[in-house]
């Protein structure tokens, strides 16, 4: 990882005079200089940094958090026992070098099919990044910024697919779940296989309804990504079917164990 200190404070959510400030005075950070005169802090800076700006967060004095010294920051920063892929892939998010990334994703693609991108590539990779903010490893910036992009990326290649496809299924994600890109990797898997149609992602329960009135569907694909109550499934589906008893509902996704149909 090589960043600029405009970088690693955009990254962190940290002054750059801070940072600055802490390498300067306290001898904290150590930077690699390249071949351009210009300073780049490297990932066990990243991580040094996040650990300053958690203890600071719960409370502890700047001189107290410098007295801990950088192998006890780094000891105390968020999980890094990536293996060297993973780190790479981690460092490739944090980077912002999304356009390397879809050179990456459109090479396996010539390679294999959209299944293996999606099930084996994007998938992981999704979950790879959902743990490491989890962790405290990547900002809540930094995993928002992977998910727009992704969510790009996949909506370009469902455009692309040379599949027949019907618009009587509407795809989504489960009313109040804002993960939108488990719904969208169903739906480009879908579209591959010529049974694709409209993808609307996140709805409101009520806007949903308004748009099943609106249309002509006799299926609705449901991707949850936080976990739901059978309970709260079932309800979903009458709430359904009380209005458009036609309409066949399959609901998946991380946030059901089985997935349910009916």
């Amino acid at each position: 990882m090589r960043l600029t200190a405009k970088r690693l404070s955009e990254l962190t959510s940290v002054p750059a005079a801070n940072i600055r400030k802490w390498r300067e005075r306290y001898n904290i950070l150590a930077p690699e200089r390249g071949e351009n005169g210009y300073l780049y802090y490297t990932s066990d800076d990243y991580r040094v940094v996040l650990s300053i700006r958690k203890l600071l967060d719960t409370g502890h004095k700047l001189s107290a958090v410098m007295q801990k010294g950088r192998e006890q920051l780094l000891s105390l920063s968020p999980k890094s026992d990536y293996s060297t892929e993973e780190m790479e892939r981690i460092e490739l998010i944090i980077e912002g070098r999304f356009s390397e990334l879809g050179q990456r994703m459109d090479a396996i693609l010539q390679m294999h099919n959209v299944d293996h991108l999606i099930r084996k590539k994007i998938w992981p990779l999704t979950v790879l990044i959902g743990e490491a903010w989890e962790a405290g490893f990547i900002t809540v910036a930094t995993e928002h910024a992977y998910s727009r992009w992704m969510m790009g990326y996949l909506s370009q290649l469902a455009t692309r697919l040379n599949r027949r496809q019907s618009g009587e299924r509407l795809f989504i994600a489960f009313p109040g779940d804002d993960h939108e890109l488990g719904a969208m990797m169903h739906f480009v898997l879908m579209t591959d296989a010529g049974q694709g149609g409209r993808f609307s992602g996140a709805l409101p329960m009520e806007k949903l309804l308004e748009e099943l009135g609106h249309g002509d569907y006799d299926e609705l694909h449901v991707s949850a990504t936080i976990p739901k109550q059978r309970s709260e499934i079932e309800k979903f589906v009458n709430a359904v079917h009380k209005k458009f008893p036609r309409i066949k509902v399959k609901i998946g996704g991380a946030g059901t164990k089985t997935g349910s149909a009916a």
